[in-house]
């Protein structure tokens, strides 16, 4: 073939991988944006949907279903503000609907100029003969219905949100955005791709000569989160002239898992966002590396001025590493100090290590004297442990769970302590570890669950017991719990809890052991809801009864604004759900009224009682 057809062929092909490349962009940041668009859409008309019940009042509807009429002046003053409220939020229209002998009307509702101009302002229980049957089932969901329908008024995408008023009749609120809106932001994102396909497409054609270089850049690169990776950390150890550095390791415990329940791209954002997070409170010369899929490396100098050890212990577990889902991470790390050439060895031993004490972090010196340190310890503890049963020394303490709102005592939540042979009392924190490495937390299972029995058979207190994904495994302890049960004369006082990340890992057991628990009177509750995945949907296929929110974000409540919404956005789902909302480690004034103010009335703590070796 001649040398001029071969170029051609080439640049044939050329043009051709570049308009399939261009297509491929264009179709996926289509489709990108289009997902963004619409999840962003979803949430402001569910937002828009909730605001209207409170716009409305909390009377208003009691008024409406007990059919008494709405005086005309507070009908318009109500339209007023729904009007208001819409424009401000840039939506068609925001509403509130009933429903009366099969036929939707309007309770509420919002107008726009051009309304006003025709004559067309909808009216206190004008008919709305467009309902679809969607938009009369929403009455009976138990979770927000979302249509897109066309009617008089124009082509919506719409949101239903059903309420019970105080006499237990049905109504929904709703909201409405045009078509028009949303295919105009879409074209205005195709059009955009396709000017940012050609401009990379050109810019490409520039840099072709320098693609060997642009190779080595990318092996060096994490392509995830576009921080530097494990080859770019041992190529700057090799080649610097720097001897002496300091290096933490970083290992995020949760990440694996967050990767097996969301997807890699959900566990990639929080991976980014720990990286953004660190980057920006290094020291000038720090470097920060993504060395595997769960690891960080923080790299520094002796010439820095800030120590990493403060730059590790002042991340937050209580403050989310991702907002949307909302996820908490924890981490441990390892730190080695020295020569370059075993710097990244020395800082993999300490982090082993730091996993093994359960410490946040953990320096290389201190390894070696750590473990002397602490196998002479844990020896010491174990036997301890064991003459604690021999000698009934493990004992059951109570703390009250609190009705904020009716000023009762609900139930009882029974803790186990050991006490030592002085009369010292332990925590399980003191005890737990030496627990399960001898195999004896079934065994303190039993003993919490015979204890409790004894203290309230003959009463008709309620009283909840921690329940591990191990202790379901264990067949001879699920079958002595199912025995007690049998033989409890009232099973529906006892509140078994399960972990929250036991009810993800052991999904399928759990639930079978839930179902014979309920099958037996008993009721379950979820704790630490919001220390995991906080996937309330997911959990709601337990058929639990309600859920304890995790301790490190009800300490907070007060004074991060992310983690009251989070509580009080929670608390609105769950009261639909009719499940039951516990806070613990409530420790102070200032946690209860902003867990009043978030609408949960069921809470546990120091500010109401301690644990107590009896109850009151």
């Amino acid at each position: 073939m001649p040398k001029g057809m071969q170029k051609t062929s080439w640049l044939l092909y050329g043009f051709a991988a570049f308009f399939i490349s261009l297509f491929g962009y264009i179709y996926y940041t289509y489709e990108t944006t289009r997902s963004e668009i619409m999840e962003n859409i979803d949430s402001k008309l569910l937002n828009a949907a909730v605001s209207v019940k409170h716009i409305l009042g909390d009377d208003y509807h009691n008024i409406v279903n007990a059919g008494l009429p709405i005086s005309s002046a507070i009908y318009k003053d109500k339209s007023r503000a729904l009007s208001e409220y819409a424009k401000q939020m840039q939506l068609a229209y925001v509403y509130a609907m009933v429903l009366r002998d099969g036929k939707v009307y309007f309770s509420a509702s919002s107008y726009t100029q051009k309304d006003q101009n025709n004559g067309r302002v909808t009216q206190f229980l004008d008919a709305y003969p467009e309902a679809t049957e969607l938009n009369k089932e929403a009455f009976f969901s138990t979770e927000p219905v979302f249509e897109v329908s066309k009617d008089q008024w124009g082509y919506f995408k719409s949101i239903f949100v059903t309420f019970v008023d105080d006499n237990g009749h049905t109504y929904i609120t709703g909201a409405d955005i045009t078509i028009s809106d949303l295919n105009q932001q879409l074209q205005h994102s195709v059009t955009r791709a396709m000017i940012t396909g050609c401009f990379f497409f050109f810019i490409a054609a520039l840099i072709a000569g320098l693609y060997f270089l642009q190779l080595k850049r990318s092996l060096s690169t994490d392509a995830r989160t576009g921080f530097a990776n494990h080859v770019a950390l041992e190529y700057y150890i090799k080649k610097t002239t720097k001897h002496r550095m300091e290096l933490a390791v970083i290992a995020i415990n949760e990440l694996e898992d967050i990767s097996s329940f969301y997807g890699t791209e959900v566990s990639d954002k929080v991976m980014a966002n720990l990286l953004s997070y660190f980057q920006s409170r290094m020291p000038s010369e720090g470097f920060v590396y993504r060395l595997a899929t769960n690891k960080i490396a923080l790299l520094r100098t002796h010439s820095d001025e800030r120590n990493i050890d403060d730059v590790i212990n002042a991340f937050n577990y209580a403050i989310p590493a991702l907002k949307e889902p909302y996820i908490y991470v924890s981490l441990y790390a390892g730190i080695a100090t020295g020569n370059k050439l075993m710097l990244i060895e020395n800082a993999h031993v300490a982090l082993q290590q730091a996993k093994l004490n359960n410490q946040r972090i953990v320096r290389y010196e201190n390894v070696f004297k750590q473990v002397e340190e602490k196998f002479r310890s844990n020896v010491t503890l174990a036997k301890e442990v064991k003459e604690a049963f021999d000698n009934n020394r493990i004992v059951p303490y109570f703390q009250a769970v609190y009705n904020n709102q009716s000023k009762q005592i609900d139930h009882y939540q029974c803790l186990a302590r050991m006490a030592s042979a002085t009369g010292r009392i332990h925590a399980p924190d003191y005890f737990m570890m030496v627990l399960k490495r001898s195999r004896m937390d079934g065994l303190l299972r039993r003993t919490m669950f015979t204890r409790c029995i004894e203290q309230f058979r003959k009463t008709n207190v309620r009283w909840s017991i921690n329940i591990t994904a191990q202790d379901i495994l264990d067949p001879s302890l699920s079958e002595f719990l199912e025995l007690q049960l049998r033989r409890y004369p009232q099973p529906h006082n006892i509140i078994f809890q399960f972990y929250e990340r036991d009810a993800i890992a052991y999904f399928s057991e759990v639930k079978t052991f839930i179902n014979t628990l309920k099958n037996k009177g008993a009721q379950v509750i979820i704790n630490e809801f919001g220390a995991g995945f906080s996937n309330l949907p997911h959990i709601r296929k337990l058929e639990i009864d309600g859920l304890k929110l995790d301790k490190g974000l009800v300490s907070q409540i007060h004074t991060n604004t992310d983690n009251y919404l989070f509580i009080e956005n929670l608390v609105k789902y769950a009261q639909q759900l009719k499940l039951d909302v516990i806070a613990e480690q409530v420790d102070n004034e200032q946690i209860a009224d902003a867990l009043a103010r978030a609408g949960v009335t069921l809470m546990q703590g120091s500010h109401f009682a301690p644990p107590t070796p009896y109850i009151h």
